[in-house]
């Protein structure tokens, strides 16, 4: 009976080496940061030559510019649409000032005080 590990030669492959990580401070990000932007390289070129990850180079980006102030944001202080005034249902409350449908049966209703 054969197993995985003696179906494959181990002894074929070099050696691993493990990988130097390099320990950056905010400050040496920002400055790796602007040397790309700078640089004219590609993103995967320029990790390449300063041998760094690509994913890191995104992370600190992400993380020393922040998001992006519109980023997810909807200005909802003119409205949208119009929407018609609804007559009060029988047997309802009608007090009820604003009603949203949230879905899935579930309804959130504001009322004035």
């Amino acid at each position: 009976m054969t197993t995985l590990a003696s179906a494959i030669d181990l002894s074929s492959q070099p050696p691993r080496k493990p990988k130097n990580r390099v320990m950056r401070t905010e400050t040496q990000w920002q400055a790796l940061l602007d040397k790309f932007n700078t640089s004219g390289l590609t993103r995967a070129a320029f990790c390449k030559q300063h041998g760094i990850a690509t994913s890191s180079l995104y992370r600190w980006q992400k993380v020393l510019t922040g998001p992006s102030p519109a980023a997810g944001f909807i200005d909802i202080t003119e409205p949208v649409v119009k929407a018609a005034p609804t007559l009060p249902v029988p047997g309802n409350d009608s007090r009820w000032q604003v009603e949203l449908e949230l879905g899935a049966g579930v309804i959130l209703r504001v009322r004035a005080v």
